[in-house]
């Protein structure tokens, strides 16, 4: 009986227990697209720009994912024979112009991809290769434009013959394939009844780009939408906060009347001053106060030309008081920090990037770096792989169609890579030594270091040091490890004769 009642209270998972004091498990009969379904997802698409217009550190957090996850990069290397030419046309000529709708640039629109995907959760996308009017650029739908069809729409589409089913605007088969997607320019739909607002593509025209945590998830989640709550109450709070401080900045003092009489012409039309007052009525007090207000007080100039003229003469029985300057809170900061650390590390950010402070030392500085850019890195990706691949192989079949570029090599496809920013050195004399030793080793190249277009940059730098060393120009640019010039060093080796220094 001991060892089953000791079973009994060892042999158990205490989270899947019972207990009203916490948050309680239930079973799940839904699909996440279910729990987050088009009612939801238009809510969620309005919080999580709400907070990027509005709240400064939730807009700060997005913006250290735009500019070092992408930045002004994004550009693409193509490691086949002829791929130099169709490598600058892509990053030069169509990197600059491939928005279909806009002007927008190659980098800037890898950036409001990934950020689409982190505070909305998915976006659409589709390059024009003989499909609207064969541009080559690329068309976009938001999350909350991916919207499904009422049942008539579908059965009149090229979808409707082959039994398919519905998930927030995708297009599944009987085993939860997707076969492609339903769009409208509109926004604020849950379903679309009018088929002049709705564009269905295939899987093959179009690319959903998201981020998914669940397998078989379909639709993507906002990740901004697990710290949202956090958000909200800071911004509520640290409003009410400033709204409190701003009040109390503008109070001076505030003076408490030992018998205050608001209408010294007509007592009697304030029935609050017809009670006894010190033993006499309202009446006499008025006639009290219009005697005194006759009564030339006497003045302290002095005092006055001392104080800039601003000095109150109260009455005898008045008294002033200040009240407490306690707004802001005093431990308003801290608090913020914190839950905007906690916030931060929903998204893989350490404090250093979630707060845009660095006051820790250089090693724990170091070490919120090393973490948040183990995020960024798998950042970059995952951008590659769910977008970036796509739409070069899509853009650059089309530019050979079209001429644009000469035909590249069998194989090209596997060909491609990506160049994108990488963590900055707090200590560069340390990260420069370092990219020697790993040249020398053999553990990097040019290429990953300098980017496409690395093999232009180089004959440029050779053209410079020859300038140099005909200038005869003392830099330390051509000087050995030793410390001495090339030219003299060579000039030392010739007249020695020593053929292995």
């Amino acid at each position: 009986m001991r060892l089953e009642r000791t079973a009994r209270v060892f042999g158990k998972y205490d989270a899947t227990e019972g207990n009203r004091l916490r948050r309680q498990p239930v079973r799940e009969h839904k699909s996440e697209g279910e729990l987050y379904d088009m009612s939801k997802r238009l809510l969620g698409c309005n919080l999580g720009r709400d907070l990027e217009r509005n709240y400064s550190p939730a807009k700060g957090m997005l913006h250290q994912f735009r500019v070092n996850v992408v930045g002004s990069l994004g550009k693409i290397r193509i490691n086949a024979d002829g791929g130099e030419e169709a490598t600058a046309w892509f990053n030069e000529i169509w990197s600059k112009d491939c928005d279909f709708r806009d002007d927008m640039d190659w980098s800037t629109l890898l950036q409001n991809i990934l950020i689409s995907e982190l505070r909305d959760g998915d976006v659409l996308a589709v390059v024009d290769d003989n499909l609207i009017e064969d541009t080559g650029k690329i068309i976009t739908w938001e999350s909350d434009q991916i919207v499904p069809v009422n049942e008539k729409l579908l059965e009149a589409s090229r979808f409707g013959k082959q039994g398919v089913s519905q998930d927030n605007g995708m297009l599944r088969d009987k085993w939860g394939r997707v076969l492609g997607y339903a769009c409208t320019g509109k926004r604020g739909l849950t379903v679309i009844d009018n088929k002049d607002d709705v564009t269905f593509w295939t899987r093959q025209q179009a690319r959903l780009a998201k981020n998914p945590w669940r397998l078989n998830q379909g639709r993507g989640i906002p990740s901004i939408l697990t710290p949202a709550t956090n958000f909200i109450d800071l911004y509520e709070i640290l409003t009410s906060e400033l709204m409190s401080a701003k009040r109390a900045a503008k109070q001076y003092a505030f003076v408490k009347r030992d018998n205050a009489v608001t209408d010294w012409d007509s007592p009697a039309s304030a029935p609050e001053f017809l009670a006894e007052n010190d033993g006499r009525v309202a009446s006499d007090v008025a006639t009290d106060g219009a005697n005194q207000a006759t009564h030339t007080a006497k003045n302290y100039e002095k005092l006055e030309g001392f104080t800039g003229g601003l000095t109150d003469y109260l009455d005898p029985l008045d008294s002033v008081e200040f009240p407490k300057l306690d707004h802001p809170n005093s431990s308003l900061a801290p608090f913020l920090e914190v839950v905007h650390g906690y916030s931060g590390s929903a998204l893989g950010m350490a404090r250093a990037y979630a707060i845009l402070r660095a006051d820790s030392s250089y090693t724990a500085f170091r070490g919120d770096m090393i973490m948040t850019w183990v995020t960024f890195y798998w950042m970059q990706k995952q951008l590659e792989r769910g977008v970036a691949d796509w739409v070069a192989l899509k853009v650059l079949a089309w530019a050979q169609k079209k001429k644009k570029i000469k035909p590249l090599s069998p194989g090209w496809e596997r060909s491609i890579s990506w160049t994108w920013p990488t963590m900055p050195e707090v200590n560069e004399l340390d990260a420069q030594n370092a990219i020697a030793a790993a040249l020398k080793n053999g553990t990097t190249d040019y290429g990953e270091l300098l980017g496409p277009d690395w093999r232009r940059r180089l004959e440029g730098f050779a053209q410079q040091i020859d300038l140099i060393r005909k200038a005869n120009l003392p830099l330390k640019i051509l000087e050995t490890v030793a410390g001495a010039m090339q030219g003299e060093t060579q000039k030392m080796i010739s007249k020695k004769g020593d053929t292995n220094a």
